[in-house]
């Protein structure tokens, strides 16, 4: 989910999402959100009896959603995913072949679970000029370049999935691969190792792989994301690893965003500390803390859901009652959204910004 999103240039992914009680779609806002992505919501299913999804509005989920949508107003870019794992298209789909049906999961959510998001992306996307070596010599896909990606069994690559990664190894991105590669598309006898650069690490299995790439990171000071330690279930075969209720993740951007529904589907008290550059800002909120500084350290945009306290570079906000706060710049001014269910907005709100759009939080229905 999260590569797609990055091959069509959108900054979050969706899921048109539907199960058969409201507790599930409780849980997987906020896991969603901690994933780079948002639920597209389809009425409970398969249920009798809810046809037009009156279960949803009666719960606290859509007090959940109006927090998370505040994440949108505030940035237009994706999760930052430091990895790639590149699978043998050919291979996976090849029934005969040593790793049919297998896309690299394993390792993928093993890295998720160490909280190094990490993008999987089809080999076939070789020669799109979506993923591509950059001007700073990394492999990149739509806007992400990565610090590690993996060859994830070439059985059966062109050539040119070689020529692409002879490119690569001139480049900053450290390189591993999986997997034999002893015939090329048409079945003909091809010596993949050979045809590989030597700086073109093999990887014995997958543990290995997993292990090393963590390792790898850790040597670069990549920072990680909070672990993926939960469990969904993708469909009756598969369970994938996938992030919890509450924790931390970074946008391509610089925007650093804590999340919290672990205890209370509208959201948790959060006390949020975020060390940016060495730049301190604290936030006392809840269900949502998000903060982006500039390159001089000076507040550029921040969301925070139950706001009561806001300390930052240059500017500190008290508010007397809780409320739901985006604000931005646009096109080098100011901008703000207050979410609650009363109008007013509060004078310590207009002292630092002048153009604020009221939004209405909805109530669970009766």
């Amino acid at each position: 989910r999260t590569s797609l999103a990055k091959k069509w240039g959108s900054p979050v992914w969706f899921n048109q999402y539907y199960a058969k009680t409201a507790e599930s779609y409780e849980l997987n806002v906020w896991s969603h959100a901690l994933g780079g992505g948002r639920i597209n919501y389809h009425p409970l299913y398969p249920y009798e009896g809810d046809q037009y999804g009156d279960l949803l509005v009666r719960s606290k989920v859509m007090q959940a959603e109006a927090r998370v949508r505040l994440l949108n107003l505030i940035s237009n870019s994706p999760v930052d995913c430091p990895v790639a794992v590149v699978f043998g298209h050919a291979c996976a789909m090849n029934w005969a072949g040593p790793a049919y049906d297998d896309v690299g999961l394993i390792l993928t959510d093993r890295l998720w679970r160490e909280g190094f998001y990490a993008d999987l992306i089809p080999s076939s996307e070789i020669g799109d000029p979506v993923l591509r070596i950059n001007d700073e010599r990394f492999i990149q896909y739509g806007p992400q370049p990565y610090s590690v990606v993996v060859l994830y069994h070439p059985e059966y690559e062109p050539p040119a999935t070689a020529e692409f990664f002879r490119e690569a190894a001139k480049g900053r991105t450290t390189l591993f691969y999986v997997g034999q590669w002893t015939q090329d598309f048409n079945a003909q006898s091809f010596d993949g190792k050979a045809a590989l650069p030597a700086a073109m690490k093999k990887m014995p299995d997958v543990a290995t792989c997993g292990d090393q790439i963590v390792a790898k990171l850790r040597e670069l000071g990549v920072k990680s994301h909070s672990p993926a330690t939960w469990t969904t279930q993708w469909n009756r075969q598969l369970a994938t690893a996938a992030p919890d209720q509450r924790g931390h993740l970074r946008l391509l951007d610089g925007t650093q965003i804590m999340l919290s529904g672990k205890e209370h589907v509208e959201g948790d008290p959060i006390r949020a500390e975020f060390d940016i550059g060495g730049h301190k800002v604290f936030m006392d909120a809840v269900g949502v803390a998000a903060v982006r500084l500039d390159s001089n350290g000076d507040l550029e945009a921040f969301a925070a859901g139950g706001l009561k306290r806001l300390s930052a570079p240059g500017l500190t906000i008290e508010l007397l009652e809780r409320a739901d706060i985006a604000y931005w710049h646009e096109n080098g001014r100011p901008r703000g959204v207050y979410q609650g269910r009363q109008k007013n907005i509060p004078a310590s709100l207009k002292m630092f910004c002048k153009n604020w759009r009221y939004l209405f939080v909805p109530f669970p229905t009766p």
